[in-house]
């Protein structure tokens, strides 16, 4: 809490009669990550077991898996779509001092010419209210996966959150072995999507996404006809700050 010293003090031209000296306390010194989890419950520490105090939620949905390729020369799986976010600032309830909240799993790489998997929904349920975003779709050989919609909050600010769907994987397809690749996996806030391997080099397949929600990128099958995986996506997190 802050507090209140008398006296007065001089700042270059300013004379202040009362200054307002900072305390202890102020701001969020405590962080806690849930990594995994289907419908838990997060219990409140101590310290965050009082009414009206104010704690932070950060929500990030799994990323979805990169497609894998089709047995075509030039062929480009689609990339995997990422998660979104909701980052919301909460304030204790008297007696309701848990959350239920599910963290979504990583999408899982495409098999050879097959879709990969989409990233999990990822929620936080509050005080009877749902925080949620949705599972990705999954990307195909020619598309690239969508991001899930979100619901608890609009997909800009309110006044206190703001949630941001995630990004639309790079679309897959065939091309020739002297043009750029496409099938990157999207990237959210908290990770990043990865690209395939260059188109002109050896066949391969899609990288992993890194981070949290991030996307796989989709496989590529360069010169020769043969099916390549994609790579997979990377699971979602629930960042609690008090």
């Amino acid at each position: 809490m802050a507090r209140l010293q008398g006296g007065s003090r001089t700042y270059g031209s300013h004379t202040v009669d009362t200054a307002l000296v900072a305390g202890a306390g102020a701001g969020f010194s405590n962080m806690v990550l849930l990594t995994s989890g289907s419908s838990a419950t997060y219990s409140f520490p101590a310290a965050l077991q009082v009414p009206g105090a104010r704690f932070k939620v950060t929500i990030v949905s799994g990323g979805g898996g990169g497609a894998g390729s089709a047995a075509t020369i030039g062929s480009i799986g689609g990339g995997g779509a990422s998660g979104g976010v909701i980052v919301i600032y909460l304030t204790v309830v008297s007696g309701l001092y848990s959350f239920t909240y599910t963290v979504g799993a990583a999408g899982t790489a495409g098999t050879a010419a097959g879709n990969g998997g989409a990233g999990g929904l990822s929620s936080v349920v509050y005080n009877s209210i749902t925080y949620s975003i949705a599972a990705t779709a999954a990307a195909t050989p020619t598309a690239g996966g969508t991001a899930g919609s979100i619901t608890g909050v609009t997909n800009g600010t309110t006044a206190n959150a703001i949630g941001l769907t995630g990004q639309t994987g790079g679309n897959g397809g065939v091309t020739s072995a002297t043009t750029p690749a496409t099938g990157m996996g999207a990237s959210p806030p908290l990770g990043f999507g990865i690209g395939g391997t260059t188109v002109g080099v050896a066949a391969g397949a899609g990288r992993a996404g890194v981070g949290y929600g991030a996307g796989g990128s989709g496989g590529y099958s360069a010169g020769a006809a043969t099916g390549q995986a994609g790579g997979a996506g990377t699971a979602g997190i629930v960042i609690v700050e008090y």
